[in-house]
């Protein structure tokens, strides 16, 4: 009887083990970017260097001319994931619509290696008049937006579902905008900010643990109904 006890235990661990959510996170605090992020430009032979720092806790990054700067994490182990950070637009310096900062998602590679290109991919962002999930293939393509204002130099939580081809975009804990896409299978992922955009971002953390009942129920109902429904836990920092 002791024997089967033990076994049924050593069971119950190894199972309770696989069952730990993969969890990163980054508070971005001292005064350097952690060795998991990449920052790239989307146009890699631009004459601009990059421009992220970290500052007082914070992450900052500064993109005063056209495309996009990205700061790309590491290769994440699945393609099912939840998304959080806190994001703040310090200035447009062109109000014509295509800046802002946020979240770039199955994207297919970092543009670091020779031949390697970042497109496609997904991304969720802000800027001060709307949110918008939008898609970068050969072209900018805006999937689903939201017109909300965002001032300038105050922090908004954005947040993102996505599993299998749905995508759902949080802001303060509000859905705003959600999309079907099944084409690309990228796994990196990342923080983003577009043409002429100054924006901060803190408290960045992804999970691999999302809510199916959460997604269905926000791709069932309308959205002025849904809640975001996913726990954050178990979290490890780098």
């Amino acid at each position: 009887m002791r024997q089967v006890i033990i076994i049924v235990s050593c069971v119950f661990l190894i199972f309770a083990d696989l069952a730990v959510a993969e969890v990163w996170k980054d508070d971005f605090e001292g005064d350097a970017l952690n060795e998991k992020w990449t920052p790239i430009q989307w146009v890699p032979f631009a004459n601009e260097p990059w421009d992220w720092k970290v500052e007082d806790g914070i992450l900052k990054g500064r993109w005063p001319n056209w495309n996009c700067q990205f700061l790309f994490l590491e290769e994440y182990p699945s393609l099912d994931y939840a998304m959080q950070v806190r994001c703040r637009i310090d200035n447009l310096l062109q109000l014509h619509g295509f800046g802002g900062g946020g979240f770039v998602f199955r994207v297919s590679g970092t543009g670091v290696e020779p031949g390697d290109r970042i497109e496609p991919f997904h991304g969720f962002a802000i800027n001060n008049f709307c949110a918008g999930l939008r898609t970068f293939h050969g072209g900018l393509e805006f999937n689903s937006t939201h017109s909300e204002q965002h001032d300038f130099g105050q922090w908004y939580t954005l947040k993102l579902l996505v599993k299998n081809n749905r995508f759902l975009g949080y802001v303060d804990d509000r859905p705003v905008c959600k999309m079907d896409d099944d084409r690309f299978k990228g796994k990196f992922v990342g923080l983003g900010i577009s043409s002429h955009t100054y924006a901060s971002f803190d408290d960045f953390m992804i999970s691999d643990q999302v809510d199916e009942d959460a997604l269905s129920e926000a791709f069932d109902v309308s959205p002025d109904d849904m809640v975001l429904a996913t726990t954050w836990a178990d979290l490890k920092v780098w």
